[in-house]
């Protein structure tokens, strides 16, 4: 019997070694990580942080530690923090959040960070990365879509992208649709109240299928002049100008081009 305690004794004690030797090499990875890693208990106060929080939040040890994490996001976007924390406490340990949120710096400097945010049985681990650079691309990009859309809205023509189907389903529409046939863009895209196809004349819907099919077989650039019946009745002749979007087989993907009153392109 005291030789089996005894062996039961070193097994329990190669156990703790191997928990202890686990542990310890989780504590070192979590350190020296080459990312921004900070423990949160449940409340997102901070227990532990690494040398890659350190580094990009520009803090000590000392003035991140214990100190709540919402503190060191912009205060408008705390509100997003907390309901995150709120959200991820009811939810199964391992559910997480992805975030972008602004940083604040001890230079006063604000940064953009990619946050992911991670429930765990103690709280909550949190990893950041600095993202300015990609959200200033984000924002350019976005700011000339912005441009290039208010160019377009502002021709006096209907800019589209439609699928080459008998109705002509509208994938985009510009604005110029508005003055052009009466209907909002949002009436005729996904054809939600209107088939594009239900407002060409009847006797010219074959000649214009026809027309732009042909262009499409040849990879070509198409014309055609047609009666467009608008949202009060009125019959309008327009001029259609367009071209294939092909894939690398040649299938086509879609169609582009424009369309405006045969009397404003006099």
């Amino acid at each position: 019997m005291k030789k089996l305690m005894a062996h039961l004794d070193q097994g329990y004690e190669k156990m703790a070694s191997l928990f202890g030797r686990v542990n310890a090499q989780l504590n070192q990875d979590f350190e020296y990580l080459p990312l921004a890693l900070a423990k949160l208990d449940v409340d997102g106060a901070i227990q532990e942080l690494n040398k890659g929080w350190e580094e990009l939040m520009g803090y000590p040890y000392r003035n991140g530690i214990y100190r709540s994490h919402a503190g060191f996001f912009h205060p408008e976007d705390r509100p997003r923090w907390q309901e995150a924390l709120s959200q991820l406490r009811s939810e199964p340990k391992g559910s997480w959040r992805h975030l972008q949120l602004r940083g604040l710096m001890p230079s006063g400097e604000r940064r953009w960070l990619e946050v992911k945010l991670r429930r765990n049985p103690q709280g909550f681990m949190v990893s950041l990365d600095d993202a300015t650079h990609q959200v200033h691309q984000q924002q350019q990009l976005a700011a000339r879509h912005r441009s290039l859309r208010n160019l377009v809205d502002g021709l006096p023509m209907m800019i589209y992208r439609c699928r080459n189907n008998r109705h002509w389903t509208m994938e985009y529409v510009s604005e110029g649709a508005v003055h052009l046939t009466g209907f909002r863009p949002e009436q005729l895209v996904d054809s939600q109240e209107v088939t594009f196809d239900s407002l060409i004349f009847p006797d010219d819907q074959e000649a214009v299928w026809s027309a732009v099919q042909i262009g499409l077989n040849q990879r070509l650039p198409f014309q055609v002049n047609y009666r467009l019946i608008c949202a009060n009745g009125q019959l309008k002749t327009v001029h259609e100008r367009g071209s294939g979007i092909y894939a690398n087989n040649g299938e086509v993907l879609g169609i582009e081009g424009m369309i405006m009153d045969v009397k404003q392109s006099l």
